[in-house]
C-alpha cells in the first residue's frame, strides 16, 4: 500500500519535475562540453565486458548503434577518500540523483544498500519503469547491467578513484544501445531520450561532489564514440521512406534537368579560387576540419538556384572543393566538397532556405547536418562585406582584391563559432563551357557523416540529376559519346558503359606507392613544354585554353593505341569513362572512373602555377591497377606552359591466360610508347591550333 501511494506522490510531481529538469537542462546540459572517447576507430563491442544471467537484456538483444559514454569530474575539497565516497554512494544511490526527474527503487535486496544481486526499478517521466541489477561491486565501483523492459540494453558502471593532487575522480560509464526501436527513434533520430540522459548524468555527478563534501573543478566531462554493430537489420531506418521520397525527386529534377540543359538549379556559375584557412575552436570536434591548424586550396562555385537576373532576390549557393590533407597512414590526399545556400542564421532559420538579392552581408549554411561523433553539426560561411547580387559586378570585386569570408560551426541548438576563414580570390570565370559540379555524397569530408534521411534522399538526387546532365549538351541532345560505325557496335558499346556503375576501383586509393618498385609499381612523370605565353593569368585562346580543351575533351591520346569508346560529358569526379584500347587488331574495352578535378593556382617552389587537369582510376576487369593524372599548367611569373602525365600502376590479375602473356610481354613497352606519343600529341595539336588561330586573323585583318 505504502509503495503504491509512493509512485502516485512521484507521478503527480513529475510534471513539476520535468519543467525544473527542463531548465536545468537549458542553463548546464545543453551547453555542456561533448566530446569524442576516441580519434581512432570504434570499440569492438565484442571486447566489452558482459554479465549474463536471467532476463539481463544485454547488447545483442537491442536496437541501432552502441554508444560508449563516459562522464567525468574531478572534486577538490573533499574529505573522503574514493572507497568512502563509493560506500556512501551505496549506502543510498538516490541521495546523487535528480529526484525530481530520476528515484531508484530497490525491488529486490533484503540490505537498504546496494549489494551484489539487487535489482533496482528507476523511475522517470513517462510510461517508463527501467529495470536493472547489480552485477559487479569493489570498494571503488559498482556496475548496473539492463533487464528486460528496460529502454536501453547494455551495463553502466560507477567508480572513484583517489587523485595524486588529493583529490577525487568520479566516473560514469555506460556501454550501451537502444532496447527497442521506439527507444532507438526517441534516442537516435528524435534524440530526446539522449538529451534526458545527458542531464540526468551530468547532474548526478555533480550531486556526487557535493555528497563528497568537495566541489567540482571544472565542467563535467562527456566522452561518446558511437559504433554500428554489424549485421544489424532490426532498426527503424530512413531509407525505408527515403528510398521512395528520393526517386520521385530524382524523376522530378531529371526531366527539368533535361528541359533546362543539364542542370535543374543553380544553371549558371561562377567559379573562383577558394583558400581554406583553418584555425580550429575551443573544443574538441574529432574531425580535421574542425580541429586542425591548416590552409588548404581549392575552387568555388556561386551561383543562383533559379537562375532569376540579379535585381531580383534568389537562393544563393555557395559550393566548396578542396583537398584534405593526407591522412595518417600516408595515403593520397581525398577532395571533400562542402555545398552552403543562403538561410537563416538562428536555431530555427538555419534549417531554412532565404533568399537573398545580394551575395553580401549574408549566411550560408549547409541545411542539413553532420554527425560529429554522437553530435548533429551545421557547417556555414558568413561574408562580412557588401557584394553585389549580380556575377558580372561580383567578378569584378573579385579582380579588385580576395573576398573574404568566416567558416562557422554550430549545434542543432547551439551558437556558431568561428572555425577558420575562407577566401575567394581571382581569377573569376563562368563554367558554360565546363560545368563545374559537385556531389559531396561522392567526396565527403573527414570524419564527417551525413545525418539523417534527407541526406539520403539528397544523395539519390543528385547522382540522378548528374547521371542525366553528363549526358545533355545545352540543346538537351547527348553529348561527348563516341559515335560508333553502326547502331549495334553503339548499343554493345552503351552496355558496357552502362555497366561500369557497378564496379568499384580495383586497388586502394590511399596504397598509392612513394616509388616503383615493392609490388609491382610502375611511376611515370612526364612534362611537355608547350608553346608561351605572356606572364599572368591564361589569355583567351591562347596555349594554355587550348591545351585545356584538349585534356578536357581526352583528344592527346593517340587513337592507334588508345581511345575514348565511350562517355558522356565532360570529366566530373564520379563520372565513368570507357576506353577501348588497340593491340595489332585486337580490342581491349576497360573502365575508368574521373577521380578528382583540379582548377586552381597553387604554389611551388615560391612560383604560382595555374593548373588544370584531372584522373581517372582503373575499375574491375581493367588490365591494370592504378591512376593517371593529366594536367595543363602555367607559370605565372614566366608564362611557361606545359603538359603534365603522371601515372602509377600494375599489372591487374588478368585470367585469360593468352591476354595474361601477350600483356606480361608488351603491356610495358605500350604504356610508355603511348605516353611518348600522348605528350607528342599535345604539342603537335596546340600549336596547329595557335597557327590557325595566327592564319583566321591575318586573314581577318
Amino acid at each position: 500500500m505504502r509503495r503504491r501511494w509512493r509512485q502516485r506522490a512521484r507521478t503527480a510531481r513529475w510534471p513539476a519535475g520535468a519543467g525544473i529538469a527542463l531548465w536545468r537542462w537549458l542553463r548546464t546540459a545543453r551547453t555542456a562540453r561533448r566530446e569524442r572517447l576516441r580519434t581512432g576507430p570504434g570499440f569492438d563491442p565484442a571486447r566489452l565486458p558482459q554479465h549474463g544471467g536471467d532476463r539481463v537484456q544485454g547488447l545483442r538483444q537491442g536496437v541501432g548503434p552502441v554508444y560508449q559514454r563516459r562522464y567525468t569530474v574531478r572534486i577538490v575539497g573533499s574529505d573522503l577518500d574514493a572507497p568512502a565516497l563509493m560506500d556512501r554512494l551505496r549506502a543510498d544511490v538516490n541521495t546523487a540523483s535528480p529526484v525530481e526527474f530520476a528515484v531508484f527503487d530497490k525491488i529486490s535486496g533484503s540490505s537498504p544498500r546496494l549489494e551484489l544481486g539487487d535489482e533496482y526499478d528507476v523511475h522517470m517521466p513517462g510510461p517508463w519503469h527501467l529495470p536493472v541489477r547489480v552485477v559487479e561491486r569493489t570498494p571503488r565501483s559498482f556496475r548496473l547491467a539492463t533487464l528486460q523492459g528496460h529502454i536501453e540494453a547494455g551495463e553502466i558502471e560507477f567508480r572513484a578513484k583517489d587523485t595524486e593532487d588529493g583529490g577525487l575522480r568520479f566516473t560514469i560509464e555506460s556501454w550501451t544501445r537502444s532496447g527497442d526501436r521506439l527507444a532507438d527513434v526517441l534516442y537516435d533520430r528524435v534524440r530526446m531520450a539522449k538529451e534526458m540522459q545527458l542531464h540526468m548524468w551530468t547532474h548526478f555527478c555533480c550531486r556526487v561532489a557535493e555528497l563528497a563534501g568537495g566541489r567540482p573543478a571544472g565542467d563535467v566531462e562527456v566522452l561518446t564514440e558511437r559504433t554500428e554493430l554489424a549485421g544489424d537489420s532490426s532498426r527503424i531506418d530512413g531509407r525505408h521512406l527515403a528510398g521512395p521520397v528520393a526517386g520521385a525527386l530524382a524523376r522530378a529534377f531529371t526531366a527539368l534537368a533535361k528541359a533546362r540543359g543539364g542542370r535543374p538549379l543553380h544553371p549558371r556559375g561562377l567559379v573562383l579560387d577558394a583558400t581554406l584557412r583553418l584555425s580550429g575552436t575551443s573544443r574538441f570536434w574529432g574531425v580535421p576540419l574542425l580541429d586542425d591548424t591548416a590552409e588548404l586550396r581549392g575552387v568555388a562555385r556561386l551561383s543562383r538556384a533559379i537562375g532569376l537576373p540579379s535585381p531580383f532576390p534568389d537562393v544563393l549557393g555557395l559550393a566548396l572543393r578542396w583537398r584534405q590533407p593526407a591522412g595518417t597512414d600516408g595515403g593520397e590526399p581525398a577532395t571533400a566538397e562542402l555545398l552552403l545556400a543562403t538561410t537563416g542564421h538562428g536555431r530555427l532559420g538555419r534549417h531554412l532556405l532565404r533568399p537573398a538579392a545580394r551575395w553580401g552581408p549574408g549566411f550560408y549554411g549547409c541545411l542539413l547536418p553532420y554527425t560529429a561523433g554522437d553530435r548533429h553539426v551545421l557547417l556555414g560561411a558568413v561574408a562580412r562585406r557588401a557584394l553585389p547580387g549580380d556575377p558580372a559586378a561580383l567578378a569584378r570585386v573579385a579582380g579588385e582584391g580576395p573576398i573574404p569570408m568566416d567558416l562557422v560551426v554550430a549545434t542543432e541548438l547551439g551558437p556558431w563559432e568561428r572555425f577558420g576563414e575562407l577566401v575567394l580570390t581571382r581569377p573569376a570565370r563562368t563554367d558554360d563551357p565546363v560545368p563545374v559540379r559537385f556531389n559531396p555524397a561522392w567526396h565527403p569530408i573527414q570524419g564527417l557523416r551525413p545525418a539523417g534521411p534527407l541526406q539520403q534522399v539528397r544523395r539519390r538526387s543528385y547522382d540522378a540529376v548528374q547521371e542525366a546532365g553528363r549526358g545533355t549538351s545545352p540543346t538537351g541532345r547527348r553529348k561527348g559519346t563516341a559515335q560508333p560505325s553502326g547502331p549495334r557496335k553503339h548499343r554493345r558499346l552503351q552496355r558496357l558503359f552502362e555497366g561500369l556503375r557497378d564496379r568499384p576501383v580495383n586497388f586502394e586509393v590511399r596504397d598509392r606507392p612513394e616509388s616503383a618498385g615493392p609490388s609491382g609499381w610502375h611511376i611515370d612523370d612526364r612534362r611537355q613544354p608547350l608553346p608561351l605565353e605572356r606572364p599572368g593569368p591564361p589569355e583567351p585562346e591562347g596555349s594554355w585554353e587550348i591545351a585545356r580543351r584538349l585534356v578536357r575533351d581526352y583528344e592527346f591520346a593517340d587513337p592507334r593505341i588508345i581511345r575514348r569508346a565511350y562517355r558522356t560529358g565532360g570529366p566530373e569526379p564520379g563520372a565513368d569513362m570507357l576506353l577501348e584500347a588497340r593491340f595489332f587488331g585486337l580490342r581491349f574495352h576497360l573502365g575508368v572512373r574521373v577521380g578528382d578535378v583540379v582548377d586552381t593556382v597553387v604554389e611551388q617552389d615560391g612560383r604560382q602555377v595555374r593548373v588544370w587537369g584531372w584522373n581517372y582510376r582503373t575499375l574491375d576487369g581493367h588490365l591494370e591497377h592504378g591512376q593517371m593524372d593529366q594536367e595543363v599548367r602555367k607559370w605565372l611569373d614566366t608564362g611557361e606552359v606545359e603538359f603534365r602525365l603522371r601515372a602509377f600502376s600494375r599489372a591487374a590479375d588478368i585470367r585469360d591466360p593468352v591476354v595474361r602473356l601477350g600483356f606480361a610481354l608488351f603491356g610495358r613497352p605500350t604504356q610508355l610508347e603511348y605516353q611518348r606519343r600522348a605528350c607528342r600529341r599535345m604539342a603537335d595539336l596546340t600549336e596547329a591550333a595557335l597557327a590557325a588561330r595566327r592564319t583566321a586573323r591575318a586573314s581577318g585583318g
